[in-house]
């Protein structure tokens, strides 16, 4: 297969001579430059980014849910075996009120997950039934919210467990921002009206990004190609500066133009001033954005994999943080072995029975 990668320069590249009423000074061609670079590194980081958590997800899936599987292996298995025990005969009245306790205990956090088993252990055991139990967490949860959010939140509902009750607050609260960003929306409307120095900037954006965009899509055109690789290659980079198009995504629509190889003049010396005074501000708010999705992207992986929430992603703290988390695990499911063949003599039980209560 040929190669089909297309050189790039360290310059950005730009539109051909465009008509300019007015040039712009040093200053301003320099700001506009700097937030194209700074853009264009808040761009790869925010990719490096990605694919740092893609690698991780890989190696935290083949690692944690592995050993969090055997350990919920090993805590059924004490449900179970302490729910044999108490058929058998030895234990004193109160011994076996802490075992049905403890079976309880264990049991639930299954039962909530969907396991029937659990559930229906839990429920034998237990002196009030778990359905009855999630009712009653649900409706003072339900009291609570209400008077927090206000008495239309589950208004003629009943709900049967606490994730109902969140899934509802959830829903009403995404109900009430929809309903306040729209008001917002309208009140802004209505109050402000573009004024004509506002019309002129849009469009002087417009027409800037319009203007770079044929420029590539004469460029990229991969019709005018015999080569069949060199083709696709044209056609994936058409596919995404439509997509920058769409998205009024100037910095995305410079770097397909380095890609494209067109003549080497730098943007803001080809541009009007007030074109250029436009696409800054447009850059600075893409900047915004790439800040955004940063935090973002780094809050969601904090959540996913439990990260503490002072912790600096990078590779290194997620490796470390990971092998920590494996040999906690595997130190968790070493008690867990020892205390599933301790309590197997009714010694070693009523020592365990005495831990737990006293944990």
């Amino acid at each position: 297969m040929k190669n089909t990668t297309l050189s790039s320069t360290t310059d950005l590249h730009a539109l051909s001579a465009v008509e300019q009423d007015e040039a712009p000074n040093s200053l301003e061609q320099t700001e506009f430059e700097l937030l194209i670079e700074q853009g264009k590194t808040l761009s790869a980081k925010l990719d490096a980014l990605k694919i740092l958590i893609d690698q991780h997800r890989r190696s935290y899936a083949s690692t944690v849910p592995v050993l969090q599987k055997k350990q919920d292996s090993l805590r059924r298995a004490m449900v179970l075996w302490l729910d044999q025990r108490l058929k058998g005969e030895g234990l004193t009245a109160r011994h076996e009120r802490l075992i049905r306790r403890l079976i309880c205990s264990i049991a639930m956090e299954f039962a909530l997950s969907g396991d029937r088993v659990m559930r229906a252990l839990h429920d034998v055991h237990s002196e009030e039934k778990l359905a009855d139990i999630e009712r009653a967490q649900a409706a003072e949860a339900q009291a609570y919210l209400k008077e927090a959010m206000g008495a239309e939140f589950g208004e003629d509902q009943v709900f049967e467990n606490l994730d109902d009750v969140l899934h509802a607050k959830f829903d009403f609260m995404r109900k009430e921002a929809e309903a306040r960003a729209k008001n917002r929306e309208a009140r802004r409307a209505k109050k402000k009206k573009m004024s004509p120095a506002d019309l002129q900037a849009a469009e002087d954006v417009e027409s800037a990004l319009r203007s770079l965009y044929r420029k590539l899509a004469s460029a990229l055109h991969p019709d005018r190609e015999s080569d069949e690789d060199i083709r696709t290659y044209k056609t994936q980079l058409m596919s995404e500066a439509n997509t920058a198009y769409e998205r009024r995504d100037l910095l995305a629509l410079l770097e397909l133009q380095t890609k494209a190889q067109l003549p080497e003049s730098t943007l803001s010396t080809a541009l009007a001033r007030k074109k250029l005074v436009a696409l800054t501000d447009l850059m600075r708010e893409r900047c915004t954005v790439l800040h955004r999705e940063i935090r973002d992207t780094e809050l969601q992986a904090t959540a996913e994999f439990v990260l503490p929430a002072s912790m600096t992603i990078h590779e290194n703290s997620l490796k470390h943080h990971l092998n920590s988390r494996k040999r906690e695990m595997l130190l968790e499911l070493r008690r867990l072995n020892e205390e599933l063949t301790s309590v197997k003599t009714d010694a070693g039980l009523k020592r365990w029975i005495k831990e737990q209560t006293l944990d």
